[in-house]
């Protein structure tokens, strides 16, 4: 398909000159009624060349119209072609963008965790607590805070 679209040629219907002499005056006057009128056969014989000519033009559009749609149907072919591989080659890429993301998601988290870990350790090797450790502390802080509360309510009713 060309940038201003299809292109339509029409290769057959070339209009040729008729075989055969054309008819001479005596000819003509012989078959007229003699008034300058033509006769039922030169208006016979007109009428059937009007109609064998437009006969031929009728299939002559038909062949060129058929011939266009041809042009038009491998051109409309090849454009999805075209697209079609366009849209598999875009499908693709982005496939390939996607997969690499992911890949790289799970090489960041394995190596997050791997970070993680080691700092965890050199942590417990210097002394340092973990947060699960620190945890556990503030809670036994907030058990023991809780107790001594109880017990100098107790003292206070005891003293009182």
């Amino acid at each position: 398909m060309s940038e201003n679209g299809p292109t339509i040629t029409v290769t057959r219907g070339k209009r040729t000159e008729q075989a055969g002499p054309k008819p001479s005056a005596s000819s003509t006057r012989s078959r007229s009624l003699g008034w300058g009128l033509p006769g039922p056969v030169a208006v016979v014989g007109g009428m059937l060349r009007g109609a064998r000519a437009a006969w031929w033009a009728g299939l002559g559009a038909i062949g060129a119209v058929q011939d266009a749609g041809t042009q038009v149907f491998d051109a409309l072919v090849d454009e999805g072609r075209s697209w079609e591989q366009a849209r598999r080659e875009r499908t693709e890429a982005t496939a390939r963008r996607v997969r690499a993301m992911t890949k790289e998601g799970d090489v960041l988290r394995a190596t997050e965790e791997r970070v993680q870990s080691e700092v965890n350790e050199m942590l417990r090797r210097v002394g340092v607590p973990t947060r699960d450790e620190v945890q556990e502390l503030r809670e036994g802080i907030g058990a023991l805070a809780d107790r001594v509360e109880r017990l100098a309510r107790l003292a206070e009713e005891n003293d009182g």
